[in-house]
């Protein structure tokens, strides 16, 4: 996309349209919705409402299979970074290797029916989808891997990404994202939601060690290993001031299409600044849990640069078996993507650099990062 005013995208789906019906009733009784969003409030209604039998009967077929797995030893691999920092781009490399399983897109969006339905869900899907992904053209398809929070706010109502439907309620990510201001009863329930979902991922995916990619589990480190003390996480790191401006790029060009209440522009770069501060500043104190058998930090620069040689020495350095035979279908992922563009995008003011400097400063003395002076 060239920089310019950057419109939001017309969705042809909301990621809300198959939650629970318990869960969009809590959405709908515990936040008071923008009447100019109207028709995204009774579509979602509606397919909530037609998909509750389907729904029913998948929890019925799975209930016993997902009741008497255990994932808790699994050395589940978590890849985590602020959002925009890169993480897709590892995720795919990642979902190269055949003895890894993942959430596709099919089911992520799929979540609460793609136990049922295999191939004729998956051809209504397809054409609902957009080639690429709209906020940075990356190729997109049913079987490409996906974030599972996306389904997490379907099942649950314990999703920081509630707040991103939700920008005037920022609850759900100060509580699931951070763990600030939670009583132990949700802290429980959000283990046990999402506890519950990787193993739905596990049981549709070929019962293989989980790669997982999440933005939203930067913060939640610490929380993730009292669950599965055994994961391993890969932290991608990406200049300040690209994160910043393709995250702003991502909500107005595909979060905003999701909105439920409305923010000004204003007050919406405001909140990444904070958020995206509170966030790695939380890995950073989790990080300290870690050491050199379950952590690898990267920076984007440099998987750009040499993938191969980083997937390997992650592999290495965690333990990960398999890359021999993992490496060529990387290099074939990796030719596929050559002459993959970039988005530009509008400039920022002297205002965002000043927060940025000061509010992410941490950021740039952490990984060695150049601060632009302000002439």
């Amino acid at each position: 996309m060239k920089s310019g005013k950057e419109r939001p995208y017309k969705l042809k789906a909301q990621q809300l349209y198959l939650s629970y019906p318990g869960v969009w009733w809590r959405i709908i009784r515990d936040n008071k919705l923008h009447k100019i969003y109207w028709w995204r409030i009774l579509s979602i209604s509606f397919f909530v409402l037609i998909s509750q039998p389907f729904q029913l009967l998948q929890r019925v077929l799975y209930t016993y299979r997902i009741r008497h797995t255990n994932l808790s030893q699994m050395p589940i691999i978590f890849v985590i970074g602020h959002w925009r920092s890169g993480t897709t781009h590892l995720h795919y490399l990642f979902a190269r290797d055949r003895n890894l399983s993942y959430l596709s897109n099919y089911q992520g969006f799929m979540i609460n029916l793609a136990g049922l339905g295999g191939k004729w869900l998956k051809k209504i899907l397809a054409p609902l989808m957009p080639r690429t992904r709209p906020q940075d053209n990356v190729k997109l398809t049913v079987d490409e891997p996906a974030e599972e929070e996306q389904p997490l706010t379907n099942i649950s109502i314990r999703s920081g990404m509630h707040s991103f439907w939700l920008p005037n309620n920022q609850s759900y990510f100060e509580k699931y994202n951070l763990f600030k201001n939670i009583s132990f009863q949700e802290k429980i329930g959000w283990q046990k939601d999402y506890d519950y979902l990787l193993r739905l991922i596990y049981h549709l995916n070929g019962k293989k060690n989980l790669i997982l990619k999440n933005p939203h589990n930067t913060g939640r480190v610490k929380e993730l290993l009292d669950s599965y003390p055994n994961a391993k996480f890969v932290y991608i790191h990406r200049e300040p001031y690209v994160v910043y401006s393709s995250t702003r790029h991502l909500f107005r060009r595909t979060i905003k299409a999701q909105f439920l209440q409305f923010m000004s522009e204003k007050e919406l770069e405001d909140l990444i600044i904070t958020n995206g501060a509170l966030t790695v500043k939380k890995y950073l104190q989790d990080r300290t849990l870690l050491n050199e058998t379950n952590l690898v930090e990267l920076s984007f620069a440099e998987l750009e640069k040499n993938p191969i040689e980083e997937m390997q020495k992650i592999y290495t350095r965690l333990g990960i078996p398999h890359f021999e035979e993992s490496s060529e279908s990387m290099k074939e992922y990796i030719e596929s993507v050559m002459g993959y563009e970039k988005n530009t995008f509008s400039h920022l003011s002297i205002r965002e650099i000043n927060k940025l400097n000061t509010e992410w400063d941490f950021w740039f003395k952490t990984w060695g990062y150049k601060k632009r002076s302000i002439e």
